[in-house]
């Protein structure tokens, strides 16, 4: 009986052991997850640059993509774009669109007449179209640069267009135009700032000691008729690309304006349209591109050409081919003193040689060339040529048509 028990006692635990096991595996659960594919949203650039006048340096281009490296490949997406202004927690919305139908790209500029206040740009993608289900956004930085202070001149006038940072004096207050956008208001600064004090169209600012010294600070400080800008100080008052007057210094450093006047303070280069020293030293004097140079010694070399006329008759000198040229007002060359080279004796002889000429209606008419040895010349009349040679050793020679006619001997 005992070992019954014992035996009985060990297939009742195993049997419990087998329905734990059962158990077991009929409620367990067992799960399978698999990783998704990235959706997500590109732009580029990654930041919109806007200069003070609103305009946008290049579109903002925006992608939707699945995967990446690759595996990247364009997915088309419902979209919702926004242009706002954010100020703190406050977010306002200039501007939205929403395609209605399906979208891989969107490319995007910023109309310069339009949102001067947008800071941000948001996008948004869809998987439906009712922009319940959202893939992935995006929030896109907007900046732009600082103005330059440029003064008006003349008194405000509601007919006037005022472009970022422009100010005018008025009662002993500066008037300043902030807004990206290009314009004016219906009622004076003044007035505008009193009735309209969040707008931000104009700025004022006293016109004290401290706020000037203040403005004096600003990239392109204005003192009177000059201007300070970095290292340099240049005048008011310039010419743009095609020679014109313009006072429009906001474009130094391009060919739209070249100062009257241009001092460098870390290179001292001085530079101006009309200079009058009376008095005074120079020394190691030279042209900007090296034509001339005067030495300590006051010795003067000249490089290039020198012209006294850059068109029409004029006369030229030209260091490197050692001569002196005539031209008249066809540009036909009318005389030249030059060198002849002569080989002699293994050596090289120099002399000297004037040639003249004379034109008619611009056909050559007659010439002479002068030599230290010889005298000729040529003449055209009436369809026929005339020529002479006068030299110590042979005498006076006279040609018509190249046939020898009359001649005097040197003896």
């Amino acid at each position: 009986m005992k070992t019954w028990f014992v035996l009985r006692w060990v297939y009742q635990a195993l049997l419990a052991g087998l329905h734990k096991l059962y158990d077991m595996i009929l409620t367990g659960t067992f799960y399978l997850v698999a990783e998704t594919e990235r959706l997500w949203i590109g732009v580029n650039p990654e930041t919109v640059s806007l200069d003070a006048n609103n305009v946008q340096a290049a579109p903002l281009q925006v992608r939707f993509w699945a995967s990446e490296g690759s595996n990247k490949v364009a997915m088309s997406v419902y979209l919702t774009f926004r242009v706002e202004s954010v100020v703190g927690s406050s977010v306002t919305k200039l501007f939205e669109d929403k395609p209605v139908s399906k979208v891989s790209s969107y490319d995007y500029t910023i109309p310069s007449d339009q949102y001067a206040t947008a800071n941000r740009i948001s996008i948004y993608a869809y998987e439906d179209a009712a922009r319940t289900k959202e893939i992935d956004s995006k929030q896109v930085n907007i900046v732009a640069a600082n103005p330059t202070p440029f003064p008006r001149s003349e008194d405000w006038n509601v007919d006037n267009v005022y472009k970022n940072g422009e100010y005018l004096k008025q009662d002993n207050v500066l008037y300043m135009w902030t807004s990206r956008v290009p314009g004016n208001t219906e009622i004076s600064p003044k007035e505008w700032i009193e009735a309209h004090q969040e707008s931000g169209l104009w700025t004022p600012y006293p016109y004290d000691k401290l706020i000037a010294a203040e403005i004096a600070l600003l990239n392109f400080a204005l003192i009177g008729s000059a201007v300070f800008q970095d290292e340099y100080m240049i005048s008011q008052q310039g010419v743009d690309a095609s020679g014109n007057p313009t006072n429009d210094f906001r474009k130094f450093g391009t060919e739209e304006f070249t100062p009257n006047l241009l001092l460098d303070f870390a290179t001292g280069l001085f530079e101006g349209n009309t200079v009058k020293v009376n008095g005074g030293i120079f020394k190691n004097i030279q042209s900007p591109n090296g034509s001339f140079k005067i030495d300590e010694e006051g010795n003067v070399e000249i490089i290039g050409k020198f012209l006294t006329s850059a068109g029409g008759t004029r006369i030229e000198i030209d260091p490197e081919g050692n001569k002196i040229t005539m031209y008249n007002q066809d540009n036909n060359e009318v005389g030249r003193i030059s060198f002849v080279e002569e080989d002699w004796m293994g050596g090289k002889n120099y002399y000297p040689k004037i040639r003249l000429r004379a034109y008619h209606n611009d056909v050559l008419n007659s010439e002479m060339n002068i030599s230290s040895a010889e005298i000729t010349s040529s003449t055209d009349m009436s369809g026929d040529n005339y020529f002479f040679n006068l030299n110590p050793r042979t005498g006076l020679r006279f040609y018509k048509n190249d046939v020898l006619g009359n001649t005097y001997p040197a003896t």
